[in-house]
């Protein structure tokens, strides 16, 4: 049995969990192996994300004050949840493929998503956008594009610049 100083850790930090995480998805686990659920907790570690199963109870001490406490109803029965504090579509991907599975046995209950609710549509939407690595290599093509327009253009110019020379040259020695 864990003493109270363990238990008012635990739920201290939850709460800072809940202020420092944007997007926080409280699932029920209910029916799910141990197995499974490690399965789930390596799929999202891989994502940058972790998935933790704690009571209730605790829950009840560390949301009031946090962006959780919206969906402190969501608080009953079997809960696990996921914290992302950096990719969050990443966690979002990893979550939706999950559940996705034929077996999967775990179920939605509710999200915050930076700071607003969020319900299960929302989630796979976010899931749908690239990923940030995938971002970023489409906005370095874009900021790259007119650079390289640029550069095009002006070789292009200076190639036709080339072309009407050599035409003078060459008609000048012909009239010659």
């Amino acid at each position: 049995m864990k003493t109270r100083r363990e238990k008012e850790k635990i739920a201290q930090e939850l709460k800072e969990k809940f202020e420092k995480a944007p997007l926080i998805i409280l699932t029920n686990f209910q029916g799910m192996t141990v197995a499974e659920t490690n399965a789930l907790r390596r799929k999202l570690r891989e994502a940058g994300a972790e998935y933790k199963v704690v009571k209730n109870t605790f829950m009840r001490y560390a949301y009031p004050g946090t962006p959780a406490e919206q969906i402190k109803d969501a608080f009953v029965g079997p809960t696990g949840i996921v914290f992302a504090f950096e990719d969050i579509v990443a966690a979002a991907k990893a979550l939706k493929d999950y559940m996705a599975g034929e077996d999967s046995k775990l179920k939605f209950k509710a999200a915050i998503v930076e700071g607003k609710v969020a319900d299960f549509n929302m989630i796979k939407q976010l899931a749908e956008l690239p990923s940030r690595e995938e971002l970023l290599g489409q906005l370095a093509f874009t900021l790259k594009y007119p650079v390289n327009a640029v550069a095009w253009s002006l070789e292009n110019l200076f190639t036709k610049l080339v072309t009407v020379l050599e035409n003078v040259k060459a008609e000048k020695e012909g009239a010659a």
